[in-house]
């Protein structure tokens, strides 16, 4: 991963990402109906409504390893997309993958899902 990335740089990628995403085909080995093509062609409607302009924001910890530390690490991760309390996030971390931020009373705080913007966006 590059060493600095810029806010603009986050949010075209998530335009990129949005842009490309193909709807999966039905694997063999799943288990009921697959969900039809018009759910994806809605959440990704719904995520371009979502998209905001990028922004850092300071969250407690990075979620990955819950109860592991008695006190939460704060990091810095870059908002690039808003759903009422749900937040899209790149995390600049050495993966640098995005996650799912919720925003409650005490703070931001993130969520174990984490991977690609569009497969995240999608899960929440």
């Amino acid at each position: 991963m590059e060493a600095r990335i810029s806010l603009a740089d986050i949010g075209q990628q998530v335009v990129t990402e949005i842009e490309a995403f193909v709807v999966p085909a039905p694997r063999p080995d799943q288990l009921g109906e697959p969900l039809p093509a018009e759910w994806f062609s809605q959440q990704l409607d719904e995520m371009r409504a979502a998209l905001i302009e990028p922004y850092l924001v300071e969250i407690d910890g990075d979620g990955r390893f819950p109860g592991g530390i008695p006190k939460p690490v704060p990091r810095r991760v870059i908002i690039v997309a808003e759903d009422d309390y749900i937040f899209l996030a790149y995390d600049p971390d050495p993966d640098g993958d995005f996650a799912l931020i919720f925003k409650s009373a005490s703070g931001f705080g993130v969520s174990p899902i984490r991977g690609e913007a569009v497969d995240c966006f999608m899960s929440r």
